[in-house]
């Protein structure tokens, strides 16, 4: 069953806490994985050893990148 928009959004409200509370995030949003939707966790650096994301929030996939410091653009 495809993962839809809605499904995403849902998904993503209601682990933004759980995924906040990982060490280094810098964002947490939604990515289109082929033809479905994901969430997408924005590292500022990898996760220490022994701690990792969820590969899932219910049926909704969880992507992990690391992007760096996220700055503001003057």
């Amino acid at each position: 069953m495809p993962i839809s928009l809605e499904r995403a959004r849902a998904a993503k409200e209601s682990a933004k806490a759980l995924l906040a509370a990982l060490p280094g995030v810098v964002g947490v949003g939604i990515t289109k994985v082929g033809e479905d939707y994901a969430l997408k966790v924005n590292l500022r650096e990898p996760l220490p050893a022994g701690v990792s994301a969820p590969e899932r929030i219910g049926d909704v996939p969880v992507c992990v990148e690391v992007v760096g410091r996220i700055t503001k653009r003057g």
